[in-house]
């Protein structure tokens, strides 16, 4: 920039770096390494798979910066947020120059005939010639507007304006797929449920561990297993029923990759197993007295004194050194409407020490059932993803199997009772099909005199 001219004011700088590709090019591969990152780093992990993999530091570091769930943390919304401002201006800058093309008067196009690629001459005056050289361009191409030059008349027509907004559909496109992924990722949620047969649960285990109420039951109704006759399992299949209310609203076969759906979630077959069905423990509540009670797994139990508690995880046999050998659950406990607690337990007798908390648990025996493991997933915003997708496919359709090609034909006398028509012709993109189109118009046209002749 030269000292004597005037610096742009900051709106308008700003405005500059936001319409720049250049600023495109380095979001999408900003974005594009953020992916692989992703990958690689384990998500939405307990902290102690951190610890054993990068140390207390790397955790450390991992935590703040967010990278543990970086497709949550501020930064990587920041990053969709400027990639969406950017799209937005490069289109808004662009816009106005395609409605300015479309936008004008074809008369005045008409009179602004391009130079000239090639010619021809046809036998009669311009007059004689001009309605079927008009019904000819109008068939080819589409409407025909007309300009008068003293003798010679020019004619113009247009086809495929329309073509030039795909590459606004395909801006659209993104934006929605964005959003569709912003609302699936803050609003939706993923986590999985063991399922014994004959039993109704109303809630799963998060991903992170957390648990949540569907506002509705699920009953497995049957689990049926077929196998290979080398052992190997061929399909797992579960016959279940959603029921609202009480009531059974739904029934549906669940096998692997033909999930069921209802109030928009969706269940997958994923596993099958063996699990603890019931256990029967030890209850200390929190003045130190002892119940014995049945906790479910899966499902709340209610406890003496208030309070629930259910199975969320069971092993029968850990080995811990010389510490331990022996079954270890892993209990959730929730008192009135507080944030519900995740607490461990092992076998009654064990002299291991404990973590204080306000209540424990020892654990005397567990009943053994089979289960069936689903996958739960709700995503509000699959929609807006898929509309999205559409979008995007209709703007390259458009912007890739279409174009904006403009005609122009004058015809003027010769003085010798013929007329002089000279073609000129323009496009946004294919040129070769241009090329194909105007030889053709001139084929017919001079196929069209001879067979006049």
């Amino acid at each position: 920039m030269s000292a004597d001219q005037p610096r742009k004011p900051i709106l308008e700088r700003a405005w500059d770096l936001f319409a720049s590709v250049k600023l495109s090019f380095f979001l999408l591969l900003l974005l594009a390494v953020i992916s692989i990152a992703g990958t690689l780093i384990p998500q939405k992990e307990p902290a102690s798979v951190y610890v054993r993999a990068y140390g207390e530091a790397g955790w450390r570091l991992f935590n703040a910066l967010g990278l543990d769930d970086m497709y949550h943390a501020p930064w990587f919304v920041l990053i969709l947020a400027l990639l969406a401002a950017n799209l937005v201006i490069c289109s808004l800058n662009r816009l106005s120059l395609t409605l300015r093309i479309l936008g004008k008067d074809p008369a005045d196009e008409a009179a602004a005939m391009r130079k000239p690629k090639q010619s021809l001459t046809l036998a009669g005056s311009p007059e004689a010639n001009l309605p079927r050289v008009k019904k000819l361009l109008a068939s080819l191409v589409g409407k025909v507007s007309t300009a008068q030059d003293e003798e010679r008349t020019t004619l113009f027509a247009q086809r495929g304006g329309w073509s030039r907004f795909g590459v606004y559909l395909v801006h659209t496109s993104v934006l929605v797929i964005m959003a569709g992924g912003l609302v699936g990722n803050f609003w939706g949620y993923a986590g999985h449920v063991n399922i014994v047969q004959g039993q109704t649960i109303s809630q799963i285990v998060l991903d992170n561990g957390q648990p949540k109420d569907l506002g509705f039951a699920l009953r497995l109704d049957k689990f049926t297993v077929s196998f290979y006759k080398n052992g190997m399992p061929s399909e797992y299949r579960s016959e279940v029923t959603f029921l609202d209310q009480g009531k059974p609203v739904k029934t549906a076969s669940l096998i692997v990759n033909d999930p069921a759906e209802y109030r928009s979630i969706d269940f997958y077959q994923a596993s099958y197993g063996t699990s603890v069905k019931e256990v029967l423990a030890n209850y200390i509540d929190p003045q130190g007295k002892s119940h014995q009670v049945t906790l479910l797994n899966q499902q709340w139990s209610p406890l003496p004194g208030g309070g629930q508690a259910g199975i969320m995880a069971f092993r029968e046999k850990v080995q811990m050194g010389s510490m331990y050998s022996g079954p270890i659950a892993r209990i959730l406990y929730q008192k009135g409407q507080e944030q519900p607690q995740q607490l461990t337990a092992f076998a009654a007798g064990t002299k291991i020490p404990m973590k204080s908390g306000p209540v424990r648990f020892e654990l005397i025996e567990a009943k053994a059932a089979p289960y069936s493991g689903l996958q739960v997933k709700y995503d509000p915003g699959v929609w807006l993803i898929w509309a999205g997708c559409t979008l995007m496919v209709l703007g390259f359709f458009m912007a890739f199997y279409f174009s904006h090609r403009k005609l122009w034909l004058r015809l003027s006398p010769t003085g010798q009772g013929r007329t002089r028509v000279e073609l000129a012709a323009s496009t946004n993109k294919n040129r070769h099909s241009l090329a194909r189109l105007t030889a053709r118009l001139a084929e017919q046209l001079s196929a069209d005199q001879k067979t006049g002749e």
